[in-house]
Protein backbone atom coordinates (compact mmCIF):
# COMPACT_ATOMS: atom_id res chain seq x y z
CA UNK A 1 0.00 0.00 0.00
CA UNK A 2 1.27 3.26 -0.87
CA UNK A 3 0.89 6.01 1.32
CA UNK A 4 0.36 9.93 0.77
CA UNK A 5 3.81 11.43 1.59
CA UNK A 6 4.93 7.66 1.09
CA UNK A 7 9.05 9.44 -0.10
CA UNK A 8 9.14 11.75 2.85
CA UNK A 9 7.91 9.10 5.58
CA UNK A 10 10.19 6.73 4.33
CA UNK A 11 13.09 8.70 5.30
CA UNK A 12 12.11 8.34 8.64
CA UNK A 13 12.97 5.55 10.34
CA UNK A 14 10.34 3.33 11.49
CA UNK A 15 7.53 5.16 9.77
CA UNK A 16 4.52 4.76 10.23
CA UNK A 17 4.43 2.83 13.18
CA UNK A 18 2.04 -0.30 13.77
CA UNK A 19 -1.63 -0.37 12.06
CA UNK A 20 -4.37 -1.02 14.49
CA UNK A 21 -6.65 -3.21 11.88
CA UNK A 22 -10.52 -3.26 11.32
CA UNK A 23 -13.18 -0.70 11.04
CA UNK A 24 -12.96 2.55 12.80
CA UNK A 25 -15.32 5.66 13.27
CA UNK A 26 -12.76 8.42 13.35
CA UNK A 27 -13.72 12.36 13.89
CA UNK A 28 -11.03 15.40 12.70
CA UNK A 29 -11.24 19.14 13.34
CA UNK A 30 -11.69 20.43 9.26
CA UNK A 31 -12.56 23.92 7.77
CA UNK A 32 -15.85 25.43 7.21
CA UNK A 33 -16.33 24.47 4.09
CA UNK A 34 -14.59 21.18 4.26
CA UNK A 35 -11.67 21.10 1.30
CA UNK A 36 -8.63 19.68 0.83
CA UNK A 37 -6.96 22.24 3.05
CA UNK A 38 -8.21 20.36 5.91
CA UNK A 39 -6.30 17.27 5.38
CA UNK A 40 -2.97 18.72 5.45
CA UNK A 41 -0.06 17.29 7.68
CA UNK A 42 1.85 19.27 10.63
CA UNK A 43 4.81 18.60 8.45
CA UNK A 44 3.29 20.20 5.34
CA UNK A 45 1.90 22.88 7.23
CA UNK A 46 4.76 23.59 9.26
CA UNK A 47 7.76 22.70 6.82
CA UNK A 48 10.56 22.30 7.82
CA UNK A 49 9.54 22.23 11.70
CA UNK A 50 8.22 18.98 11.72
CA UNK A 51 9.62 16.79 8.42
CA UNK A 52 11.78 14.45 10.36
CA UNK A 53 8.40 13.45 12.93
CA UNK A 54 6.95 10.65 11.80
CA UNK A 55 3.58 11.61 13.75
CA UNK A 56 3.50 15.04 11.79
CA UNK A 57 3.07 13.05 8.07
CA UNK A 58 -0.27 11.86 9.70
CA UNK A 59 -3.52 13.18 10.34
CA UNK A 60 -4.68 13.79 13.52
CA UNK A 61 -8.44 12.16 14.49
CA UNK A 62 -10.42 11.14 17.69
CA UNK A 63 -12.30 7.91 18.34
CA UNK A 64 -14.91 9.95 19.47
CA UNK A 65 -16.81 12.82 18.79
CA UNK A 66 -16.42 14.60 22.15
CA UNK A 67 -12.74 14.01 22.07
CA UNK A 68 -12.51 15.99 18.73
CA UNK A 69 -14.76 18.97 19.94
CA UNK A 70 -12.35 19.28 23.15
CA UNK A 71 -9.66 19.73 20.20
CA UNK A 72 -11.09 21.96 18.81
CA UNK A 73 -12.00 24.58 21.99
CA UNK A 74 -8.17 24.03 23.01
CA UNK A 75 -7.05 25.65 19.71
CA UNK A 76 -6.17 28.81 19.05
CA UNK A 77 -9.30 31.83 18.22
CA UNK A 78 -7.22 31.95 14.97
CA UNK A 79 -7.37 27.83 14.18
CA UNK A 80 -11.02 27.68 15.85
CA UNK A 81 -12.14 30.16 13.14
CA UNK A 82 -10.65 28.07 10.41
CA UNK A 83 -11.33 24.38 11.78
CA UNK A 84 -14.76 25.33 13.34
CA UNK A 85 -16.39 21.70 12.37
CA UNK A 86 -15.87 18.36 12.78
CA UNK A 87 -16.73 15.28 10.31
CA UNK A 88 -15.93 11.72 10.67
CA UNK A 89 -15.49 8.71 8.90
CA UNK A 90 -15.44 4.84 9.18
CA UNK A 91 -11.85 4.07 7.85
CA UNK A 92 -10.36 0.41 7.26
CA UNK A 93 -6.64 -0.17 6.59
CA UNK A 94 -7.54 -0.49 2.60
CA UNK A 95 -8.10 4.01 3.20
CA UNK A 96 -4.38 4.08 4.92
CA UNK A 97 -3.12 3.25 8.93
CA UNK A 98 -4.48 4.43 11.76
CA UNK A 99 -2.27 4.11 14.58
CA UNK A 100 -3.65 4.47 18.26
CA UNK A 101 -1.33 6.72 20.22
CA UNK A 102 -0.59 6.52 24.27
CA UNK A 103 -4.04 8.80 24.62
CA UNK A 104 -6.66 6.18 23.57
CA UNK A 105 -8.91 8.91 22.02
CA UNK A 106 -6.28 10.27 19.68
CA UNK A 107 -5.01 8.37 16.38
CA UNK A 108 -2.61 9.20 13.78
CA UNK A 109 -3.96 8.35 10.29
CA UNK A 110 -2.11 7.72 7.10
CA UNK A 111 -3.83 8.07 4.02
CA UNK A 112 -3.25 6.10 0.85
CA UNK A 113 -2.11 7.87 -2.06
CA UNK A 114 -5.63 6.40 -3.70
CA UNK A 115 -7.33 7.84 -1.02
CA UNK A 116 -10.42 10.73 -1.83
CA UNK A 117 -10.29 11.88 1.42
CA UNK A 118 -12.78 14.51 0.74
CA UNK A 119 -15.29 11.81 -0.18
CA UNK A 120 -14.55 9.65 2.93
CA UNK A 121 -15.09 12.60 5.76
CA UNK A 122 -18.69 14.52 6.65
CA UNK A 123 -19.16 17.18 8.95
CA UNK A 124 -21.69 15.76 11.17
CA UNK A 125 -23.48 18.37 13.60
CA UNK A 126 -23.17 19.58 16.95
CA UNK A 127 -24.56 16.42 19.76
Amino acid sequence: MELKYQKEINSIENCPVENQKGEKILFRCVENPMDINSFQPNAVLLKPKFQNHCLAWGLSVFSNYDSAKQMLNNLSKKKRNNYSKIAQSKLSEKDGIKHNSKNKNHYTFYPTKSLDILSKFAIVNEK
